[in-house]
């Protein structure tokens, strides 16, 4: 016999279904010998109501627990996308910190690509999540990204400014933890 012949779902229906085809017939079994044909069609009508019955019943289940599961993947997905965006925005401020008085024009404008590109990926990777929770975090780092890309126009290097940016981020790494474990708990 194969391994998983009947699943899980219907072992219980095919258990109860045997019980109580193996109980009619043996009451039958001690009736005349006329009435055989009567307790055969009656076994079958009962076992068949039964499938009939479960059967959509099991399916339905199953169809909700699938749904589940991809609706919990989705979830984590996006959850996890943003947590990971937000660990690349914590690097590359911290990047950008510990040269902030040595960059060049050029690597000002590099950065600001780079940063462009990070807030286009945040947007692909979000514009369909609809947890309230990860749109504002979303939102906070597309503001954040925003602000260290002005910073970077303007040429300063504000130290003050790069220090509020690192603590806004590093509230918002703790959001997304928050909200990662969240969605897995689902």
């Amino acid at each position: 016999m194969p391994k998983d012949f009947i699943s899980k779902d219907y072992l219980a229906l095919v258990i109860v279904a045997a019980m109580v085809a193996v109980l009619l017939l043996g009451v039958g079994f001690f009736q005349k010998s006329a009435d055989w044909a009567g307790w055969i069609q009656a076994t079958g009508l009962i076992v068949g109501l039964m499938v009939a019955i479960a059967v959509p019943g099991i399916q339905k289940k199953q169809d909700a627990a699938s749904q589940h599961k991809l609706m919990r993947e989705r979830e984590v997905g996006y959850a996890r996308r943003l947590q990971y965006l937000c660990g690349e925005l914590n690097e590359l401020l911290a990047k950008i910190n510990i040269n902030l008085t040595h960059l060049r024009a050029t690597d000002r404008h590099r950065l600001q690509h780079t940063l462009q590109d990070f807030l286009h990926r945040l947007f692909e990777s979000h514009k369909r999540d609809l947890n309230d929770d990860r749109v504002v975090i979303a939102y906070e780092l597309r503001q954040v990204a925003n602000e260290l890309v002005d910073e970077l126009e303007s040429g300063r290097a504000d130290r003050v400014v790069m220090m509020n940016l690192d603590k806004r981020l590093q509230k918002l790494a703790h959001r997304t933890q928050v909200n990662a474990a969240m969605a897995e708990r689902l």
